[in-house]
């Protein structure tokens, strides 16, 4: 898997080096908004886009950009942010803020990362 993975990389790696800012950025926000979305799915919270890079960071070292982090693990990224998250029928999710409020300390990850974000439903 890890083969699997370095080689998925480092195709991704030589696409993205032909790619203009803009198509780059355009990657970025496409990988933070599939990601929001896989965590909302998986477990009812909506983390901020800082929290997922600071995930990606922590788990992938020397990886310098999220489009090559959904390369390399964006459902492990999504499974890390999920862990801090509180069972949907508990009191402290039901009391977490939806989108549009300022986002709420969640929860700390397996990799020590707080978990900023909302609740999604």
């Amino acid at each position: 898997m890890r083969k699997f993975a370095f080689a998925a990389f480092m195709s991704a790696a030589a696409l993205l080096g032909g790619c203009t800012t803009a198509q780059i950025e355009q990657a970025t926000t496409t990988v933070e908004a599939d990601i929001q979305a896989g965590t909302a799915a998986l477990c009812g919270i909506i983390p901020t886009l800082q929290t997922i890079t600071s995930v990606a960071a922590v788990m992938f070292p020397g990886i310098s950009s999220i489009t090559a982090v959904a390369v390399a693990g964006e459902g492990a990224i999504e499974q890390d942010i999920c862990s801090a998250a509180p069972a949907p029928a508990s009191a402290r999710y039901r009391a977490l803020p939806r989108v549009g409020s300022a986002p709420a300390v969640i929860g700390v990850t397996p990799h020590q990362v707080v978990v900023h974000g909302w609740r999604a439903h």
